[in-house]
């Protein structure tokens, strides 16, 4: 487990491998590295899938923009509604709700609720 910016030699050796990860303008996200390179600016980028609760983006993105690494080793794709531990909010677990943090009772898994 990574708790620091990847380098790019990390990246390198994480291709194929699914994890939780701190990205730049998504917070916390469960993604799947699937290919490295650098690009024409020199920029060393990640290819990704970026998992959310709307859907998958695929994509590039820097390198320096990814903190954090925790394997994920839970069902592909993911399900928003209830991920063990990590995302739902440490310690709550499939079909247990939580106070969410905008008020009002949090969802099963741990996904609050905007009302």
């Amino acid at each position: 487990m990574f708790q620091k910016r990847l380098t790019y030699d990390e990246v390198k050796s994480l291709v194929g491998q699914y994890g939780t990860t701190h990205l730049l303008g998504y917070g916390e996200a469960i993604v799947k590295i699937t290919g490295y390179e650098i690009d024409p600016s020199g920029t060393k980028v990640a290819k990704l899938i970026i998992f959310l609760p709307e859907g998958e983006i695929s994509g590039y993105r820097a390198v320096e923009d990814m903190v954090g690494w925790t394997p994920y080793h839970g069902p592909i794709p993911p399900h928003f509604g209830g991920l063990p531990g990590g995302m739902g909010g440490q310690g709550y677990g499939q079909g247990q709700s939580f106070p969410s943090p905008w008020g009002g009772q949090g969802t099963p898994g741990g996904w609050g609720t905007w009302n």
